[in-house]
């Protein structure tokens, strides 16, 4: 008999599923019409929605699909018709060691015996906290990170493990008295910080998970940050996940990376994990392929047990062992196009975002931008960040806020700029409209008058300290022009945030400079209607 309601399905539950899985909230999505919720178009669906909060590259469709359709990937071999090993073909786990070979211009080559190959990096996730983990046991995240209400890695780490994410919470306000040099920086100090912190409160914290380039700050963390963490890791017996999902991603040619297979003397490499997938570097997150690599045997061991349930079909292991093999294809002809049009879209989203007066980080890895909304929030909490994240939605723009990034600090926001331009300037114009409606708010009846002035409502105050905070760039020690570009973008960035949320200019608002300044005022707005 076919169940026709949830408390139907409920009854025939554990308890343990019940409040696993059918009682997580669901994200608020109001939508005028059919039409705006299919996506948008140009062409087709000009009111469509624009979800600009998932991260998925819909930039290299076009190659991506053509070198697919190449009859030689889709020859049906008997080997295919049956079951295959619970870790993954030889032929896959081989083509993604090469891969990764080159890649990471690893000094010693990968071997396939230390690749795993299961549906997906989320299910590399789950599968490897369950097995490291007992339930209750902690996983130490610097955040914010990579998640979401339902999916993400906290999901990943609870949905099975029953692990508990023990959070390093890293800051926008650069500190520092610490050694930091840009927001959202990570140190070992934060990571100690949030372990000790974890340990009085009783939680048995068995590893650390690192994301590189990150999500969502776009960061690449140097090899001196890496080994730093290793060391900390293998002094607190912890084990370490790295997640290099976004290593191909890196799209500004001055930018260097570090794989953690390029490392030597590891610390502990018994205890050091890599995770990859195909989702990210090539587009590909509905093939449902994610990599684990570890040096640990008896790992691996349990992995094969457990991968029983997150097997790849054959077909589709073959057929990316095939794409994956093609390295004069993928050097020559696919990141150099990917990255290009990264570059372009990310330059597209950047300067809007600019012109909007809204600050964000300037990164050079990853599918997105991690944005500064802070101004905009009537009270600064997580409340108000999701009624903004809503007001987006209902305008057609569906961007993340940081709360879904378990960010410590309300008003951050996640942007994907990796669509086409035409996409990202009309999702641009519709956030537009959202903040001058938001204006208009804030500054009630001077607004028009304002308006003409590029001052406070307009957003164009960030303008007028722009030149004394580029001078701070000395504070960055050892920077080099060019070099350490993102570091003092960065800068100039949280100086304007200090400014625009600083207690003078609470006080000092503009009704309130209006009132004691009507001659300067109106001199300020005749010039402003010449």
């Amino acid at each position: 008999m076919a169940m026709e309601n949830t408390s139907e399905v409920s009854d025939i539950l554990s308890e343990r599923c019940r409040q696993r899985f059918l009682n997580k909230p669901q994200p608020e999505i109001d939508r005028a019409s059919d039409c705006e919720r299919r996506p948008y178009d140009r062409e087709t669906n000009p009111k469509g929605f624009i979800r600009l909060s998932l991260s998925e590259n819909h930039l290299c469709d076009d190659i991506i699909k053509e070198k697919l359709e190449d009859p030689k990937h889709h020859v049906i071999e008997s080997w295919m018709l049956q079951y295959c090993d619970n870790r993954g073909t030889l032929k896959l786990r081989q083509a993604v060691a090469d891969y990764l070979t080159m890649k990471t211009k690893s000094s010693k080559p990968v071997s396939a015996e230390h690749i795993s190959i299961l549906n997906g990096a989320e299910s590399v996730i789950t599968t490897l906290t369950y097995i490291i983990c007992d339930p209750g046991d902690g996983f130490l995240i610097p955040a914010p990170c990579y998640g979401g209400i339902n999916v993400g890695l906290t999901a990943d780490m609870t949905r099975v493990g029953e692990v508990k994410p023990v959070y390093a919470y890293l800051q926008s306000q650069v500190n520092f008295d610490a050694g930091e040099k840009r927001p959202f920086q990570l140190t070992v100090d934060r990571l100690e910080t949030a372990l000790r912190k974890a340990r009085d409160e009783g939680i048995n914290v068995r590893g650390l998970f690192l994301i590189n380039p990150h999500n969502p700050l776009g960061d690449i963390y140097p090899a001196e940050v890496i080994m730093d963490c290793l060391h900390f890791a293998h002094r607190n017996s912890l084990h370490v996940v790295i997640d290099e999902i976004y290593m191909g991603t890196i799209f500004k040619p001055d930018n260097s990376f570090t794989s953690v297979l390029n490392l030597h003397d590891l610390p502990d490499p018994q205890r050091t994990h890599l995770i990859w997938g195909f989702s990210k570097d090539f587009g590909l997150a509905g093939f449902r392929c994610g990599v684990l690599h570890s040096k640990n045997s008896k790992l691996h061991e349990a992995v094969d047990y457990l991968a029983y349930f997150n097997v790849v079909s054959s077909h589709t292991q073959n057929l990316l062992a095939e794409f994956i093999s093609d390295h004069e294809w993928i050097n020559n002809v696919f990141f150099p196009t990917n990255h290009q049009r990264l570059r372009e879209s990310h330059q597209c989203i950047s300067d809007g975002l600019t012109k909007l007066g809204i600050p964000h980080l300037h990164r050079s890895a990853g599918l997105f931008i991690w944005a500064d909304f802070r101004l905009y929030l009537p009270q600064p909490s997580f409340e108000e960040e999701l009624s903004l994240e809503r007001r987006f939605e209902k305008a057609g723009v569906g961007i993340s806020a940081g709360s879904r990034f378990d960010c410590g600090e309300p008003g951050w926001f996640r942007i994907v700029f990796a669509h086409p331009i035409n996409v990202i300037e009309t999702a641009l114009e519709r956030m537009g409209k959202v903040i001058e409606e938001i204006k208009k708010e804030i500054c009630g009846d001077e607004f028009e008058a304002f308006k003409g002035l590029d001052g406070l409502c307009s957003g164009g105050f960030e303008n007028v300290v722009a030149g004394s905070a580029a001078g701070l760039g000395s504070l960055i020690e050892g920077a080099v022009p060019g070099k350490d570009s993102d570091n003092l973008d960065d800068l100039v960035t949280l100086f304007q945030n200090q400014v625009k949320t600083s207690d003078w200019l609470r006080e000092n608002t503009a009704e309130k400079w209006i009132q004691e300044n009507e001659e300067l005022f109106a001199e300020y707005q005749a010039a402003a209607n010449k």
